[in-house]
């Protein structure tokens, strides 16, 4: 392997970045003063919504009463209070959420973190009140939860994280209660004898004709910084997190069948697998999650994308536990850790931790094979390298003070002749109320197995490829392509990236001026780095304008941004314009109108060269976009994306006319069923004939029985059609002219809690080239998983 001196490296890069953050503004956080002091009580609490304990006699009221969005802090009418007690273990919470119209509550039985949109009420807690990043714990007024992370210092929000803790709600004559029950094991926090200072906010959601947020405290439109404004709750005098410790062993066990190749028998599976999750709170600051044989699979089925005439790697989100739980503490400016690139490990282990003005997490896993994405700036792809491989991640964060943070991070694969390394720094500085610089600097190390460019090679010998930077091709006519050319590095190579960026934010204006750079030899494979070869400058900004109480809208706002990007030789890739006008309204009424003018280089003429001047067609793309979407009635949502112009042809490199036009529906017939329809459309025309039709459809049927469990029905069909005779490079016998998928699911789903679960699913897929009545399944299987969490 390939070694480098990076820490003379980063000493000379740290060295300038510590003087600048030293003479920094000084403190410019204004929080709420007013303190919220939480009284001890004893005695067994049980959540059922209905405030009946003695113990409720005693605990803190706090009313909620300020309406902070879309209004400017001015007192709500709808009467809300909050109750508040601690036993030392546990902080119970009572909500009494008034409303003169109760026929009015939106309320559905729907799976956790799915009731956006519904009354909610719910509070967000910042356990170390460094205005960092806090929890938050919301609930409808049928008990449904919502639980997540707030990152202040990567303006990132996420429902991913699930936690264990107890809520019941009940709507009533005059309004809706919730109770909730949140165990301080599940937080983290530092013991100590003398009170906590918790930053703390409490939170309704109205959603009506006008959707209003409301809180017990102001937030002022001027400051880009939420977190920094949270009141203050003192208790928890002598609070201990207890020893913390879920063991969840679980049990996957099914069997699948898959036609074989000429189609002429099943092909059985069956798999059985047992494996063991561990969640332990070595001290009140250090958490540990480990996982042995792990079933990363996952039972929530990815949403739909329609894949045409696009050259990069889709995203996916994560949704597997192990990963998710304080994924927060990993977050950097760049996205270095895609945990979906880790397919099958045999374990894995995680440790995260906060010490006051330090925080640092740690994760090792091994995966049975290796997944890699291959970079470039006009394309991206997925490789397999085979055997197994090793991967781990470091990331330390160090809040220097209130407003400066500055933090590390590393990542690490290694497989068989292979190896990748990235180490870098990163700091965010708060310049003021307004004002945000944000700075990371990253070097890379990689080795590539000397036979990976065969995967990407089109030749019958792969050796044909390896003289493609010595041959000329004509385009469409090349056994090779840039991933070829990505990858012919024999020897071990190096890169940097580096992301800067000045942000504004006041209650009028937004405008930010950005510099994202990855040279050619930059990887990050640990991640999702998409992109090399590719210098990024940009600079937008917004105006916002805001509607009195009692208007039709609340607010308008018109965007705009140019950018430009260019290779590391300096050859223009593409230089865009964009504006846009909002508008937000009644009935959670949302209308944009976009137009964009794009200069945009095409596929490369010759592909053994990965030159951009003289070697590519620059393209001028003009596109308009309308996006609606209402809900004009309790428990119905429309919406529809609409977008017409110019688009490149990337098959054929062509300027082409495009249409695209995505709809969708969310319909709760009544509080346990809910329907969900997306459609979209994709067409491409060139040389006046049709390229391609595409239509991706996708259905969700949920009967949510209770709080605990559900039966999920999902359809997902992809119609496309190519016109043959219309592609310039690829012979009509290479091409499938129709193209039909299906596939569905049936899962049962029962949770106790987000780590003791049962589950009962079917699935299958079918294809066709021509009719949808000649559709044929392909693949089918049955499976169940059964999860136990014990609490210590």
């Amino acid at each position: 392997m390939k070694n480098s001196n990076i820490s003379i490296a980063f000493a000379l890069l740290c060295f300038p970045l510590y003087f600048m953050l030293n003479n920094a503004f000084a403190n410019s956080h204004v929080k709420n003063t007013s303190k919220i002091e939480i009284p001890r009580v004893e005695g067994q609490i049980t959540i059922d919504a209905k405030i009946s304990e003695p113990q409720w006699r005693n605990a803190k009221k706090v009313l909620i009463n300020n309406i902070t969005r879309p209004h400017n802090n001015i007192p709500s009418s709808i009467n809300t209070e909050a109750l508040l007690m601690e036993d030392g273990n546990t902080l119970y919470i009572a909500f009494f959420a008034q409303d003169p119209e109760p026929e009015k509550i939106r309320a559905f039985y729907k799976d956790r973190d799915k009731v956006w949109g519904d009354d909610i009420v719910g509070i967000k807690i910042d356990t170390f009140n460094d205005q960092r990043s806090a929890y938050r714990f919301l609930v409808n007024p049928l008990g449904v939860k919502i639980d997540g992370v707030e990152n202040e210092v990567t303006q990132r929000e996420s429902d991913a994280w699930d936690g264990i803790w107890d809520a019941a709600g009940e709507i009533t004559c005059n309004g809706y209660v919730v109770e909730i029950a949140l165990p301080l094991s599940i937080l983290n926090f530092t013991e100590k004898s003398t009170p906590q200072d918790w930053g703390i906010e409490l939170v309704r959601f109205y959603p009506r004709e006008e959707s209003l947020r409301i809180s017990n405290i102001t937030i002022d439109r001027d400051n880009s910084c939420e977190l920094c404004q949270l009141a203050t709750a003192t208790g928890f005098s002598g609070a201990k997190q207890g020893s913390n410790l879920i063991v969840a062993p679980s049990l996957v066990t099914g069997k699948s069948q898959e036609r074989s190749a000429n189609d002429s028998q099943w092909i059985n599976t069956t798999n059985t697998e047992a494996s063991l999750d561990l969640r332990w709170g070595i001290t009140p600051d250090v958490l540990l999650n480990a996982t042995i044989n792990p079933d990363f699979s996952t039972i929530e089925t990815d949403s739909s994308q329609l894949n045409i005439n696009n050259t990069f790697a889709l995203f996916f989100q994560e949704k597997r536990a192990f990963f998710l739980d304080n994924a927060d503490y990993f977050d950097s400016n760049y996205d270095l850790i895609y945990t979906r690139n880790i397919n099958a490990p045999n374990y894995g282990a995680k440790l995260t931790g906060r010490k006051n003005n330090h925080s640092f997490g740690l994760f090792v896993t091994d995966d049975d094979s290796t997944n890699i994405l291959i970079p470039g700036n006009r394309a991206s792809s997925v490789a397999e390298i085979e055997g197994e491989s090793k991967a781990s991640a470091l990331r330390y964060r160090y809040n220097y003070n209130k407003n400066i943070t500055l933090g590390w991070i590393s990542t690490l694969r290694t497989a068989t002749d292979y190896q990748n390394q990235v180490h870098g720094i990163d700091a965010r500085v708060r310049l003021g109320t307004y004002d945000v610089i944000k700075f990371q600097s990253l070097y890379s190390d990689t080795e590539y197995p000397s036979t990976l460019f065969e995967q990407f090679c089109n030749a019958d010998n792969p050796d044909d490829c390896l003289n493609a930077n010595n041959t000329e091709c004509e385009f469409g006519n090349c056994d090779f392509n840039e991933k070829v050319l990505r990858t012919l590095n024999s020897d071990g190579f190096s890169g940097n990236a580096i992301r800067a960026g000045y942000y504004h934010n006041d209650s009028d204006w937004y405008y930010r001026v950005t510099y994202d750079r990855q040279n050619a030899g930059f990887r990050g494979d640990l991640g999702f780095i998409s992109r090399v070869d590719h210098n990024k400058f940009s600079i937008g900004g917004d105006r916002k304008w805001y509607a009195q109480p009692g208007d039709w809208w609340s607010q308008f706002k018109i965007y705009s941004d140019w950018d430009i990007i260019k290779n590391d030789n300096n050859e223009l890739i593409e230089k865009e314009f964009d504006i846009n006008a909002r508008l937000t309204a009644s009935h959670n009424t949302n209308v944009r109108l976009a137009y964009s003018y794009r200069d945009k280089v095409g596929s490369r003429h010759d592909k053994s060269n990965l030159a951009i001047d003289g070697n590519t067609t620059l393209f001028t793309e003009k596109n308009t976009s309308l996006f609606a979407e209402v809900r004009p009635t309790l428990g119905f949502i429309i919406g529809a994306d609409v977008s017409t112009g110019d688009s490149i042809d990337y098959s054929n490199n062509r300027l082409g006319k495009s249409k695209r036009f995505q709809s969708n529906m969310t319909w709760n017939l009544n509080q346990h069923i809910e329907i969900k329809l997306k459609h979209t459309f994709s067409k491409l025309d060139a040389d006046q004939q049709n390229v391609f039709i595409a239509r991706l459809t996708d259905l969700r049927a949920v009967y949510q029985f209770n709080v605990q469990s559900f039966i999920r029905f999902s359809v997902i069909y992809n119609n496309t059609h190519r016109n043959v005779g219309n592609y310039l490079y690829i012979a009509p016998e290479d091409l499938m002219s129709h193209s039909k998928a299906l596939s569905t699911e049936l899962l049962y789903a029962y949770k106790i809690n987000s780590q003791t679960v049962f589950y009962l699913g079917y699935s299958d897929s079918h294809d066709a080239e021509q009719h949808f009545s000649d559709l044929e399944q392909n693949q089918r299987s049955i499976f169940t998983k059964f999860s136990y969490a014990w609490v210590q």
